[in-house]
């Protein structure tokens, strides 16, 4: 079946002819990638959030989760039984249910294979991104399984008529008692060396001591080079082939020192665009390896994941005001696990097809959105996910916005598979053992979104009410123990579909230009969380987020960033399996810069002026202290 589709859209590519030049199909391209929509993004049915490489810049972020953090609707959630780790939620959602993408292409989900991991913000060096687009709800319609919470898409520098790069170096010292400084070292050249090619190389070297205390209160130290090669060739006025290759290298360590992970990723991608009058096609191909290497007292191996990924996609414009997306895809993933303490090894495999349809329908005042996908998974059959959306144009500057997806998420190849046994011993007085599950079944959501928006010369509003329920969510269940004596203390889990639960709440997000120097921006996001077999709150979603900032330019070349973040308050279950409630706490953050030269420009900062600390907070996970840093950027 995957042959014939893929037959039938290099076909239908082939044959349709009309007036869709290829400037049109990479303009179109330019403005939302994420959402693969003909619309701009104040009329597309789903709430879009652009960040750019600007606002990347003013954020000191040093990994792609900071720069999430500070968008409405996404949430930060503790890493539990991990080392100061925090992972974001897109509107309360678990890790697993965004999908992340390169380039509109899809990488390895960390996350999936190794527990509370935030391995994949770390994928794509910040200096090589261009913007971050982030669509919220339900998107399984266009972008098959996992997106059932949203997607982040990661968008690389993007091909220019001149020559450009830069050179940067930032070097923080924080106030925690033992480790927490930072060093960061960044280098990329990039545009047109002839009329036809374009290149873009990247290169980023991070380092972050470990800091704190003891087991609970740590985080882990961060050693991280990534570097990313990007090639375009247009062949002529209408079709061009491109590559990128990215690689990285992620050390994690502990407060004591040791190595704890070593993870290395290979991503290659190769595509060819092709355009006709009222048509476009794309084909393309991705191999993701992620390689990683444990090394903690829970579990000493390796975990290694292959993806292999075929897309093709037609885009058509044949009948006016109607935009159509045909398109189909495979991927293939092989993961293989390796256990030193018991010379134990494991393989794991499964294939995957998907076949979908968008189409938009603009009549009047009024856009409408309709699209489903088929996924095919050889192991959990077949699986439709639709989409049906529509905006209201009130005037030109006013939207109103309604939206209902569903959402599709096959278990992981170790949740699925009963061959996998993971065997830990985090104390030595106790043993867990996870298994998975041959009876597991997909998780599914359904999302409903009203939205308004305004869009004025100085002021942009945006506000969202929303609601997602979940069904069959995967959880690890606890299926016996064992007490002492003897030792040790022994605990079974296994993989279970226990959960339903639904996320309600509403975001805003507000931009005021006060005048050509000073901007406000500010933003909220509140959430109810519920799971219906418990009646219980989630744990680690905070209900209140709320992220404020001010953007001012004086004379002399001096700018100046002021923000604060408050994360409200939440519950989390304890080592004794009890309930706690962790408090709300707010961190404030400056950064001014100053324009030395034309190309070359100083910055001066600290994060979390205030110093908040874990026993501020009661918080399950340990806050970065205060962290002052200086920084140089060379532009040319």
């Amino acid at each position: 079946m995957y042959k014939l589709s893929l037959y039938a859209s290099l076909t239908l590519a082939m044959f349709t002819t009309n007036s869709f030049s290829n400037e049109d199909i990479k303009k179109l391209d330019d403005i939302v990638v994420t959402s693969k929509s003909n619309q701009s993004i104040e009329d597309l049915s789903n709430t879009i959030t652009i960040i750019t490489a600007e606002d990347i810049e003013k954020l000191n972020a040093t990994d792609i989760k900071d720069v999430l953090l500070k968008s409405a609707g996404m949430v930060e959630i503790g890493g539990g039984r991990s080392p100061g780790r925090t992972y974001v939620s897109i509107r309360g959602t678990r890790q697993s249910d965004t999908l992340f993408l390169i380039d509109g292409k899809r990488g390895n989900p960390t996350a999936d294979y190794i527990e509370y991991s935030d391995f994949e913000y770390n994928t794509v060096p910040l200096s090589a991104i261009e913007r971050i687009e982030i669509i919220k709800g339900a998107k399984s319609s266009i972008y098959g399984s996992d997106a059932i919470g949203g997607v982040v898409n990661i968008i690389t520098k993007k091909d220019s008529r001149k020559i450009y790069g830069a050179l940067g170096v930032k070097t923080g010292a924080s106030n925690a008692k033992n480790g927490g400084d930072t060093q960061n070292y960044s280098a990329n050249l990039g545009g047109n060396i002839s009329n036809k090619l374009f290149m873009f190389l990247d290169v980023n070297k991070a380092k972050r001591e470990a800091s704190g205390k003891n087991i609970q209160t740590y985080i882990e130290g961060l050693d991280s080079i990534s570097g990313i090669v990007k090639i375009k060739y247009d062949i002529d006025d209408t079709q061009n082939i491109y590559a990128s290759y990215l690689k990285g290298e992620d050390k994690r360590d502990d407060y004591k020192g040791p190595q704890t992970y070593k993870i290395e990723r290979d991503i290659y991608t190769l595509g060819y665009v092709k355009s006709f009058e009222k048509i476009a096609l794309s084909l393309d191909y991705t191999n993701a390896k992620t390689d990683t290497e444990s090394n903690t007292s829970a579990f000493k191996g390796e975990h290694n994941l292959n993806t292999d990924t075929l897309d093709v996609e037609t885009k058509i414009s044949a009948i006016p005001y109607n935009y159509v997306i045909i398109g189909t895809g495979t991927t293939k993933d092989k993961y293989e696990r390796y256990d030193k303490a018991t010379s134990v090894g494991k393989n794991f495999d499964r294939r995957a097809n998907n076949y979908y349809i968008q189409d938009e329908i603009e009549l009047g005042d009024f856009i409408f959105t309709l699209g489903t996908i088929l996924d095919d998974n050889e192991k959990y059959g077949t699986e439709w996910s639709p989409n049906a959306g529509t905006v209201y144009k009130i005037d030109d500057k006013q939207r109103l916005k309604l939206n209902y997806s569903e959402g599709f998420k096959a278990p992981s190849l170790k949740e699925g598979d009963s061959g996998y046994v993971f065997d830990a011993r985090p104390v030595p007085s106790m043993n867990v053992i996870i298994k998975g599950n041959d009876d597991l079944k997909p998780e599914t959501s359904k999302s409903y979104e009203l939205a308004y928006e305004f869009y004025g010369e100085d002021t942009t509003f945006k506000a969202s009410v929303f609601r997602t329920d979940l069904k069959d969510m995967i959880s690890e269940k606890l299926i016996s123990k064992t007490t002492p004596p003897p030792f040790p203390m022994k605990f079974n889990y296994q993989y279970q579909n226990i959960d339903r639960a639904n996320i309600k709440g509403f975001d805003t997000d507000f931009k005021y230009n006060f005048n050509e120097n000073h901007t406000f921006n500010a933003n909220y996001t509140y959430i109810k969380t519920e799971n219906e077999i418990t009646e219980e709150e989630l744990e680690f979603r905070p209900k209140n987020t709320i992220n404020l900032g001010l953007r001012s330019h004086f004379g002399w070349g001096i700018s100046s960033y002021l923000s604060a973040n408050y994360i409200g308050t939440q519950y989390y279950t304890d080592s004794n399996s009890k309930s706690q409630k962790a408090s709300g706490y707010t961190i404030f953050n400056a950064q001014a810069t100053k324009k030395i030269t034309k190309d070359l420009i100083a910055t001066i900062g600290v994060n979390n002026i205030g110093d908040k600390n874990f026993d501020d907070s009661g918080y399950p996970h340990y806050i970065e202290r205060r962290l002052a840093y200086v920084g140089l950027n060379y532009k040319f």
